[in-house]
């Protein structure tokens, strides 16, 4: 599932102050004011296939004793092996015959903080396995329940999530290389409590809505099979933004995405796309009851102000599941606008 959960008690973030707001605003409104979107909320399984494979970490081979050639190496978690040899490695089994292709010793070669470096590994033969290995944990996919946020009807683009999707175990962001979206039956909710966050429990086909084209710290994009014949909204400014009353749209129960009321509590006006740029509370006495709140799978639900789309849902307080933090919209449109 698509939701990372963070205490908030001890966090320091920075709150835009400053006169130059108003024209600020005026300038970011009008550049805005041409851009129309068709709100979703509804929900969406995902699978997302990694760019290269994605080191989740090192093990021993388990009849070589304490041997770990890849960690004796250096390799580290995080890392992403792109070719070994010299040759693209594009899932874990194309690793597995590249290793196992003639010489025991194989070069991999991988990125690591943005840059390309190559490290040469002497692997060990397995009894076991009747196989060379080299003592790594890899992942080529990720997959999961996600809310599409909205469409873009100018380029049949479509933006997601409201986050990236990171690697369970390393939590580091996973470069795609292809992957889709597509239709999924919610059947429930487990509710959440405070400390113990819930999720949205459901079936995904393969019946495609989208491409993924990116993976981005503020959410899934990509192109869009079919735009829906639906009304476009406005897209707010992040200046437009204010305190107070809001709704958003999600499917807790596979009847389709419904509106259900918030609070936005409070604002940070910078524009990093961290998918926190600002605070609510879940004020609706039915999706309370229903959910407890704010549950894994709701990521990317749209949120609605005075008729413009101004944010997307992204994480849950993990001491308050009724409080949850947004994403402005025009972080993810700005996106969206890029994309052919």
């Amino acid at each position: 599932m698509f939701l990372t959960f963070f205490n908030t008690n001890s966090e320091k973030i920075t709150v835009y102050e400053g006169t130059g707001a108003t024209q600020a605003s005026v300038k970011t409104a009008n550049a805005l004011s041409e851009y129309n979107v068709i709100p979703s909320g509804e929900a969406i399984g995902v699978k997302l296939y990694t760019d290269g494979v994605f080191v989740v970490g090192a093990g021993n081979i388990s009849d070589m004793g304490e041997a770990s050639p890849a960690k004796k190496a250096g390799v580290k978690a995080g890392d992403r092996i792109v070719a070994a040899e010299g040759f693209p490695v594009t899932d874990t089994e194309s690793l597995k015959r590249l290793i196992n292709s003639g010489n025991r010793n194989v070069t991999l070669s991988i990125i690591r903080d943005g840059s390309e470096i190559k490290i040469p590994i002497e692997a060990i033969y397995s009894k076991e396995t009747d196989s060379y290995l080299i003592g790594l944990w890899v992942r080529d996919s990720a997959a999961g329940i996600g809310t599409l946020t909205f469409y873009n009807p100018k380029n049949s683009t479509f933006a997601a999530l409201g986050h990236g999707i990171c690697d369970y175990d390393t939590d580091a962001l996973l470069f795609a290389q292809s992957g889709w979206v597509g239709d999924c039956r919610i059947k429930g909710a487990i509710k959440s409590k405070n400390g113990s966050p819930g999720e949205l429990l459901g079936d995904f086909s393969e019946t495609e809505i989208g491409k993924i084209l990116i993976n981005a710290p503020s959410g899934l994009y990509g192109n869009a099979v079919k735009i829906p014949d639906l009304s476009p909204v406005p897209v707010a400014s992040r200046f437009e933004v204010q305190e107070g009353s809001a709704q958003f749209l999600c499917d807790i129960d596979g009847k389709g995405a419904k509106e259900y009321d918030i609070k936005i509590t409070k604002l940070y006006r910078g524009t990093k796309p961290d998918g926190k740029n600002f605070v609510f509370k879940v004020c609706d006495p039915v999706l309370l009851e229903r959910t407890g709140g704010i549950v894994q799978g709701m990521s990317g639900s749209p949120i609605l102000q005075n008729g413009k789309l101004i944010g997307a849902v992204t994480h849950v307080f993990v001491n308050d599941s009724s409080r949850g933090y947004g994403i402005f919209a025009e972080n993810m449109l700005d996106i969206t606008n890029t994309l052919n």
